[in-house]
């Protein structure tokens, strides 16, 4: 029995058995990486808890206890990643439950990397691709549980699609399905009601489709393109619409993710710098390879690299740039890799200038990512038993203790990270729960919530960290009229209203 598999002619039918271990072989490789990399939510690492990914899981459990983002949640990202932890944990609480979830988004990311390189090159050359991807994401996971690596299949499974018409049955962008240019804009629906930064490689797919119709000048499938990934878009905002709409917390939504949102954006905390575009390096490669050897490649496959390299890139300037966000690349970077191995067949080190050029800007990636890919690992073998960790979780055990279950609905922190209430499993009551400095920079009003809420409605117990006057010195003044503090330790200051 043959099984027809998705690659250059020349590697022929596959066998079903061949093909199930190969990907069976994919699946330990990807869980493998999790394993040792994630970590914020690997087994290997029980105890060691990340900020971010611990606000996410809090949203999760959250969400099953029937509160709501935005409304019971403050905070940008959009709700489709936060109904992606709910679903982790109702396999497990807190960080295996996260760890759940990522395997099956780890393991598609692999295999859709996987079988966009046999649309081209050679299983031996697939692998080496798959190294530069997998190396680049030990520092690009950063330490799991992160939007990006969760929209990061979407945008592949977009890019297979669209390659798979285009590049193995040699049609042009005029010639894709309706129904294709549907589950684009199903999948940009979806990834904008996340974030807008992990939509790029999609934005630039369609941005390449879209600038095909117009140069051959036809208006008709250009309008009616727009048409179905409009339509594709609404098919995706429908549940979301009626989930929020339900729950009385649309206006949460439309405010917190849009307009904050694009704040957010605009609102620079950092400089652009040369480790912001060092981090960038994999779209400048990706860019001016599909410049350098458009002669070389199909033309439909060239414009997808470049639109999708340049929106990456623009995108990826907006905000701040951590490691996790660099994700989003990988679709132009693996593409325009995997069309230099094609092109450059057998590969002869600086065969002519543009090819040199080429290797130069891609030298500058490995440079760069390399050596933070090092420091990950010397972190995992050298921090495996973190002793700090196993402190942390004793120290908000017992801070937790002190604190009677039935009260445990009205507890609250200021400057303390979301690991306080992943290693407790406690819930706060208030929305204002991460990021709070930041986000009364950004929305002032909820200073105001916060301080009407200590005035007329305060939460029974109060864990604070050390910054808190030095950071947040209105509500300090607030706290110490009515708090006194009962308990410290290093994870944090425990504080009691008074009576």
């Amino acid at each position: 029995m043959k099984i027809r598999a998705y690659v250059n002619p020349d590697l022929g039918n596959l066998p079903v058995r061949q093909k199930i271990m190969e990907y069976v072989g994919l699946f330990i490789v990807s869980l493998t990486h999790l394993l040792l990399f994630s970590l914020w939510t690997s087994p290997f690492y029980p105890l060691w808890y990340g900020c971010d990914s611990s606000f996410f899981t809090l949203v999760g459990r959250g969400i099953l206890e029937g509160r709501v983002p935005y409304r019971d949640f403050f905070d940008l990202k959009g709700p489709y990643f936060f109904f992606v932890e709910a679903i982790g944990q109702l396999f497990a609480h807190d960080r295996i439950g996260a760890f759940i979830i990522q395997i099956p988004f780890a393991f598609a990311s692999i295999v859709l990397i996987y079988e966009i390189c046999l649309l081209f090159i050679s299983k031996k050359k697939a692998i080496f691709v798959l190294i530069v991807y997998l190396w680049g994401h030990i520092t690009t996971l950063w330490g799991g549980n992160t939007l990006e690596e969760f929209a990061l299949p979407l945008s592949l499974l977009c890019l297979y699609i669209v390659l798979k018409e285009v590049a193995l049955r040699r049609k042009s962008f005029n010639d894709l399905s309706f129904r294709t240019i549907l589950l684009l804009g199903i999948c940009l629906g979806i990834d904008v009601l996340a974030k807008i930064s992990v939509s790029a490689p999609i934005l630039g797919i369609i941005a390449a489709i879209l600038y095909s119709d117009l140069t051959k000048k036809d208006l008709k499938r250009f309008f009616l393109n727009i048409l179905y990934i409009i339509l594709g878009v609404a098919f995706a905002a429908l549940p979301v619409i009626i989930y929020f709409g339900m729950h009385g917390a649309l206006t949460d939504l439309l405010f917190c993710v849009f307009k904050l949102g694009f704040s957010r954006g605009t609102d620079y905390y950092e400089q652009f710098n040369i480790t912001w575009e060092l981090k960038l390096s994999g779209c400048v490669f990706a860019f001016f390879f599909a410049i350098l050897q458009r002669d070389r490649i199909q033309k439909e496959i060239s414009v997808i690299i470049m639109a999708m390299s340049a929106a990456t890139w623009l995108l990826l300037h907006l905000g701040t740039p951590f490691y996790y966000y660099f994700t989003t690349v990988y679709p132009a970077l693996l593409l325009a890799l995997i069309m230099f191995l094609k092109i450059y067949d057998p590969l002869i080190i600086f065969e002519n200038k543009k090819q040199a050029l080429t290797i130069a800007l891609f030298f500058i990636y490995l440079c760069y990512y390399v050596p933070a890919g090092l420091d990950t690992v010397r972190t995992v073998i050298y921090d495996r038993y973190f002793e700090s960790t196993n402190e942390y979780q004793q120290n908000a055990e017992n801070i937790a203790s002190l604190i009677p279950k039935y009260e445990r609905d009205s507890v609250f922190s200021f400057m303390i990270d979301m690991q306080m209430f992943e290693a407790t499993d406690m819930m706060p009551c208030c929305r204002y729960v991460v990021n709070l400095p930041f986000f009364i920079d950004l929305y002032p009003q909820a200073k105001d919530d916060i301080l009407d809420m200590l005035e007329n409605e305060p939460p029974k117990w109060l864990i604070i960290g050390d910054s808190f006057m030095e950071n947040l010195p209105e509500i300090y003044e607030s706290v110490m009229d009515k708090y006194e503090c009962i308990y410290e330790n290093s994870a944090g200051h425990l504080f009691r209203l008074q009576d």
